[in-house]
């Protein structure tokens, strides 16, 4: 579970504000891990005499660089930087990534990374420069994690939906305007307008009833008598780049995160999406969580499952097949929401599933 979510049941002593200069180095570092690691793999693909002493310096930089997007937390790497500045061959570099990544120490970092994290060929350097960029992306969804999200200070967006937005620009993500208030045109991400072409779909509703049963209703009215009303609906954040995006919402009872990179070179994007929540029992969040989870996976992302956490990857997708799944996925927050109260049975899982697979957002059962 991401840490800004423990931090709800556990708070943390609060952080420093922090500066948008701050999300821009990190993002900075991260850019510069996606340059680096392009070039190492064209400089694997070309066979040219004499290239070996550049290959070990731009490995060094990437290592660098990820010790620095990491926020200097994980001491194998600067082991590796040093080791790096030795080596002789590729050989050696090959060897200095696969003992570091073997041992990586994670434990100080933002997340622990999933069960099947990292499930890939690492016995070639391609391989291993892939682990690199994965670590990378995984490092980057976490990023808000740095900070007590209630002391950020960021700039609010005119939605026209029930989510208080705040954006922070990371470098050509948002129009640039001396306004105290963002109009949603205004936000010139790539990935932000694809998230949005869904979240705004004809038929997607963000408010209002869905038909919620006594048990299910006496459930909700439990839970908001636990609640201030300021909580409820909490502050969305958003940190946006031409290319980048990382959206985190607290809507309701259950709190979404999306990440994307959305370029021309499918070897970079990725989308990184989790949720956990949700205002029913233990069993129909469960049950709200696989459905979501089915949907994913028909959608060809990577899905883990746990009770009413899910955490779903997608990487190395066509500029198209991202802003294409970016759509689905603003589709199906709005349409998901608070259908775990009415998921009174396990047969309800395949059928919403299918439901949304066919474009039923409204779950009408007469379709």
């Amino acid at each position: 579970m991401k840490n800004w979510l423990k931090s709800i049941f556990k708070p943390n002593e609060c952080s420093l504000l922090p500066l948008a200069e701050e999300f821009r180095n990190f993002y900075g570092h991260y850019q510069g891990i996606l340059r680096v690691r392009g070039k190492l793999l064209d400089l694997l693909t070309a066979d040219t005499p004499g290239n070996g002493r550049v290959f070990i310096d731009l490995a060094g930089q990437l290592i660098d660089l990820l010790g620095k997007l990491f926020d200097q937390k994980v001491p194998q790497l600067f082991k590796a930087y040093a080791s790096i500045r030795e080596a002789q061959t590729r050989g050696e570099v090959e060897t200095i990534f696969r003992s570091t990544f073997e041992d990586l120490d994670l434990s100080q970092c933002r997340q622990v990374m999933p069960d099947s994290f990292g499930r890939g060929n690492h016995d070639t350097l391609p391989g291993l420069l892939d682990y690199a960029h994965d670590l990378a992306v995984e490092e980057m969804f976490c990023l808000m994690d740095l900070y007590d999200l209630k002391k950020i200070k960021a700039t609010p967006v005119q939605t026209g939906l029930p989510i208080k937005l705040h954006v922070i620009d990371l470098g050509g993500g948002v129009c640039a305007s001396n306004n105290k208030m963002v109009l949603k045109d205004e936000i010139l991400s790539d990935p932000v307008q694809a998230l949005f072409q869904g979240m705004y779909y004809p038929g997607i509703s963000w408010s209002g009833p869905i038909g919620v049963n006594l048990k299910g209703f006496m459930v909700i009215m439990a839970q908001s008598s636990s609640r201030p009303e300021e909580d409820f609906w909490d502050k969305t954040y958003l940190l946006a780049a031409k290319e980048y995006m990382n959206f985190n919402s607290r809507l309701g009872y259950h709190y979404t995160s999306v990440a994307s990179y959305l370029s021309d070179d499918s070897l970079n994007n990725h989308i990184r999406f989790m949720l956990k929540g949700g205002a029913a029992d233990d069993l129909r969040r469960a049950r709200r969580a696989r459905f979501i989870g089915l949907v994913l996976e028909r959608l060809d992302f990577e899905v883990d499952v746990h009770k009413d956490l899910i955490e779903a990857r997608l990487n190395n997708a066509d500029r198209a097949v991202i802003e294409n799944r970016l759509d689905l996925i603003g589709r199906l927050m709005g349409c998901s929401r608070q259908r775990d109260m009415v998921m009174n049975n396990e047969s309800t899982v395949n059928w919403y599933a299918e439901a949304f697979l066919k474009g039923n957002y409204a779950f009408e059962t007469d379709r």
